[in-house]
């Protein structure tokens, strides 16, 4: 078995194309992306924010530094390379994958998942599978930097280089050990990534009516399903594909 000691890298930018500044944008006084890497920090792991050297991203990067957290500065289209120049930089030999736009990831739901997952060589992709069972914008990806790096070196498309991960979980030579999250909560159709304004009104509403920044993950889908008006807010969003 391979020890593993993760990074957490975070990809956030302020140039989205659907909610531009969407991570700034303020929650009861607080930047979005501040709710986030406070219940990241939960996990005691290391926290790098991986955005771009666009001007853009100044204000971001001066709140994030603020915080205590570390930050990379990349290229602002080729989030791969990003990634793999963060990793290298800060000496990872795992990274866990998160975006600035799930405010509400479960700082106990990736220690869980941690606990019960024990790699058999330095060639593993972790992740929630072809069929989801999370809310959108509760998940992450684990991957160890052998096959980040792998995947840098041989990604060719411009989607490949967007969304880091379709060479891993492609399984692309075919011989990387693909493992899913042991997991029983089943909410797939709930969105809880902000992606336009529909969705920033609902995770808003979830902090400030509900507290949800301080509840887990089963805490934060019991109350969804009792409350299907909550789900109704941003229910006709698309979610892209990566490959879109």
């Amino acid at each position: 078995m391979v020890n593993i000691e993760p990074h957490i890298i975070i990809q956030a930018r302020m140039g989205s194309e659907r909610l531009p500044s969407k991570v700034m944008m303020p929650i009861n006084g607080k930047p979005m992306i501040g709710y986030q890497i406070e219940r990241l920090l939960n996990t005691k792991l290391p926290i790098i924010v991986a955005t771009s050297n666009d001007s853009n991203n100044n204000r971001l990067v001066d709140y994030v530094e603020d915080l205590g957290v570390e930050v990379f500065r990349g290229s602002e289209d080729n989030v791969l390379e990003r990634y793999y120049k963060a990793a290298k930089l800060y000496d990872a030999t795992d990274i866990i994958r998160v975006t600035g736009d799930n405010p509400l990831i479960d700082a106990n739901f990736i220690l869980n998942q941690l606990a019960t997952f024990t790699p058999a060589s330095n060639r593993y992709y972790l992740y929630e599978g072809i069929n989801r069972k999370l809310p959108l914008g509760m998940s992450f990806e684990m991957f160890s930097m052998e096959v980040l790096e792998e995947a840098y070196k041989n990604a060719c498309t411009k989607s490949e280089k967007e969304h880091v991960t379709p060479y891993m979980h492609q399984n692309m030579p075919k011989n990387i050990d693909i493992v899913e999250f042991d997991t029983t909560i089943n909410l797939p159709n709930a969105r809880l990534t902000v992606d336009t304004l529909e969705d920033f009104e609902l995770i808003n509403k979830l902090i400030v009516d509900y507290k949800c920044h301080l509840s887990n993950l089963e805490e934060i889908v019991n109350l969804l399903k009792a409350n299907n008006e909550l789900l109704q807010i941003n229910s006709s969003i698309h979610q892209k594909k990566w490959s879109e």
